[in-house]
């Protein structure tokens, strides 16, 4: 009976643990990393369409940014969110070079330059 006991203690001790580590897991899965990228801040409608990587698209990324469109950074296919939307939009349409952290599809600009 005492022996039991103990191996159902160490079981719930077992269970308890292997659910922390799994939590803990869950909670560093998303990849953060600072970086420097360089593409075009473009709409979030054109960019899903793959018409916002080139500065042919300048003006209607600009028209579309400030009339309210999310602006994101276009780097060759691949297409982030911005987090700080006031920080980008004097950019809108133009090729810059963003340097911020990365999470998943989004950043978080810390700095933006035009690029040549």
């Amino acid at each position: 009976m005492i022996i039991k006991t103990l191996n159902q203690l160490a079981m719930k001790k077992l269970f308890l643990l292997l659910m922390m580590a799994a939590a803990m897991s869950t909670t560093f899965a998303f990849k953060v990393e600072k970086t420097t990228l360089t593409g075009y801040i473009g709409d979030a409608m054109c960019a899903a369409k793959g018409k916002a990587n080139s500065a042919d698209h300048a003006a209607c990324a600009a028209k579309c940014i400030k009339g309210g469109a999310a602006a994101v950074l276009v780097v060759g296919d691949k297409v982030y969110s911005i987090a700080n939307q006031k920080k980008v939009i004097k950019f809108a349409g133009k090729k810059v070079t963003v340097e911020g952290t990365v999470t998943d599809d989004s950043i978080d600009v810390s700095s933006i330059t035009e690029a040549k």
